[in-house]
């Protein structure tokens, strides 16, 4: 700070030399003494003040009245001499037109790359079979069959992994000619002997429509009690005629691929299969003649984010949802997205997904506008607003009018190892506090 000779008390700008000309001080505040050279009992005090983001110089001069004989001040009041008093929050009427100008120069939204098939998936439909075979023992679903597939949480060392699935509830009998008294509950004479299942398999079925092994065959009776089952994967099971008896079937299929990356999608069948996931039971009796049973599964709707999930889960705290932009992972089912919106107390909010959010006040705004003037630069990197990793990417970028360098709007980018968006989202500058 500089004090003055003269009747300026203090002067303070970005040069910290008072020497230099006017023309270099991006902002300066001074103030400086003014006397009432008629009457001794008026003083005067100017304060001149102008901020790197304006051209204007505001000054004020405070007009003080003297008591000399009690030696105090009797009044004070303050003059406006110039410089536009507008409120910080309200635009002028040039920026509200230059605004509209660059609001009509925003770039549409770019997006390249699949989205993750929605619509596709809630239109599939599951088919229940009929048993087929020569051998006399059948298969049927029982009241309460289920198929539930799970995958394991990382690869092996051969880049593959197990897709699993556990089949409950499929009823095994013998001659279909009684099954129906059976489920009925009606009595029937038993006129023929057992027969066992000496051996099983299970077949998935691929795109192509042809059918592979699976692996890690295992079958135990289904309990009364909710007991742990027993698996059993080398065992004759016999079927006495004229009773039923439940089974819970589980194994594996080797996937190459991506695991889910979390519970939800480790817990539904893999992208490379098929949707609905078939599986084919076939059974090899005692005298080698066979019967089989195809069981179908589909994943369940995938919960993905969506415009409008996000205005009501976050309903409370917002004001106005400005935008909301996303990019899907088609290899995993997965959603990345971002939001901009002004919040209850009129601040705006940028949101990168999960639990991060980030607050721009007028005053924080204000201060990127300045910044962005004195570099000069009308495109500034939210880098702190940035997440990356392996296949996902989000980022940020301020946009300032490069003539006035008024902040406007913020581009989102969104990137993962299948798609790719980018969208210009134009700020309510007037609604922020």
């Amino acid at each position: 700070m500089n004090f003055i000779s003269d009747n300026r008390i203090a002067h303070l700008d970005n040069t910290q030399d008072y020497d230099q000309a006017s023309s270099s001080w991006d902002w300066f505040l001074e103030t400086k003494w003014e006397y009432n050279s008629i009457s001794n009992k008026e003083l005067f005090i100017i304060c001149n003040l102008k901020t790197g983001s304006d051209d204007e110089v505001f000054s004020e001069k405070l007009s003080i009245l003297l008591d000399h004989s009690r030696g105090r001040i009797k009044k004070g009041e303050i003059t406006h001499l110039s410089g536009d008093t507008h409120d910080d929050k309200t635009l002028t009427d040039q920026q509200r037109e230059r605004l509209k100008e660059l609001a009509s120069k925003l770039p549409p939204p770019k997006q390249t790359g699949p989205h993750i098939a929605l619509n596709e998936m809630l239109n599939l439909k599951s088919t229940r079979h009929e048993c087929e075979g020569e051998s006399s023992i059948r298969m049927t679903y029982g009241n309460t069959n289920t198929v539930t597939t799970y995958q394991d949480t990382a690869r092996g060392q051969d880049n593959a992994f197990r897709q699993n699935f556990v089949i409950t509830h499929i009823i095994f009998s013998k001659k279909p000619t009684i099954l129906p008294e059976i489920l009925q509950q009606k009595r029937s004479t038993q006129i023929e002997k057992p027969v066992s299942v000496a051996g099983l398999t299970v077949f998935y079925q691929v795109h192509d429509g042809s059918w592979r092994e699976c692996q890690e065959i295992a079958i135990a009776s289904i309990t009364m009690r909710n007991e742990e089952p027993k698996w059993l994967t080398d065992s004759v099971i016999n079927i006495e005629p004229d009773k039923l008896f439940s089974f819970a079937i589980r194994g594996s299929v080797s996937i190459r691929g991506e695991v889910g990356r979390d519970n939800q999608t480790r817990q539904r069948t893999h992208k490379s299969l098929p949707q609905p996931f078939k599986l084919k039971i076939i059974i090899t009796d005692s005298i080698s003649k066979q019967c089989s049973l195809v069981v179908e599964h589909l994943n369940k709707p995938l919960d993905l984010i969506t415009r409008e999930s996000f205005l009501n889960s976050y309903q409370s705290s917002i004001s106005e949802l400005v935008g909301f932009t996303y990019a899907d992972d088609c290899e995993t089912d997965e959603r990345v997205y971002m939001a901009i919106y002004v919040n209850t107390e009129n601040q705006i909010i940028v949101k990168n997904g999960g639990s991060y959010a980030y607050t721009f006040t007028r005053q924080m705004i204000r201060t990127m506008e300045f910044t962005a003037k004195q570099n000069q630069t009308p495109e500034v990197d939210l880098d702190y607003i940035h997440q990356s990793n392996a296949r996902h990417s989000s980022r940020a970028f301020a946009l300032f009018d490069p003539e006035t360098y008024m902040l406007y709007a913020i581009r989102l980018e969104l990137s993962t190892v299948t798609s790719k968006t980018e969208e210009t989202i134009l700020i309510p500058i007037e609604k922020i506090d």
